[in-house]
């Protein structure tokens, strides 16, 4: 069997709308003239479902291109440093998360160099997601994290 695009797209939103679909039955549904809280994901999802499935369809009936099995690396590196930041992101905090995320992410490019406007980038993005996450929208992320916390303390 050849992986296509089509393939690949296909069975990622489906997967993605049927787990979104079930994580959304959860929640009443209410009416279309009073709707509840999970109305609109339940309509979404089930969207995404379709969608997923008439792109499953297409690439069944039709010709789609062969995605070439010679670039896996980055996905993986990439994958790896979201994974990375997920772990790190209460024992960091934020800023410092994002740029490990950033320099981690960024390696899986065959242009990227770790040099001064790299890091420079990286600390500014940092810094940006700080500002705007934590103090400006006010979510429950923290800045500096018990990794850090407990550095500082002695």
């Amino acid at each position: 069997m050849k992986i296509t695009q089509d393939l690949v797209q296909g069975a990622l939103f489906s997967i993605i709308g049927l787990v979104a679909l079930v994580m959304a039955l959860q929640f009443p549904l209410g009416t279309p003239n009073r709707m509840g809280p999970g109305f609109f994901p339940v309509v979404i999802s089930a969207l995404l479902l379709l969608t997923g499935i008439a792109i499953l369809m297409r690439g069944r009936l039709g010709k789609s291109e062969v995605i070439a099995m010679s670039r896996w690396w980055p996905i993986a590196i990439v994958t790896v440093a979201i994974i990375v930041f997920g772990f790190l992101l209460d024992k960091l905090g934020l800023p410092v998360s994002v740029l490990l995320l950033c320099i981690g992410a960024g390696t899986a490019s065959i242009t990227f160099a770790l040099n001064w406007k790299a890091v420079a980038g990286a600390v500014a993005f940092s810094a940006a997601c700080g500002l705007l996450f934590v103090t400006l929208l006010g979510l429950p992320i923290p800045l500096v994290g018990s990794w850090l916390q407990v550095l500082a303390v002695r």
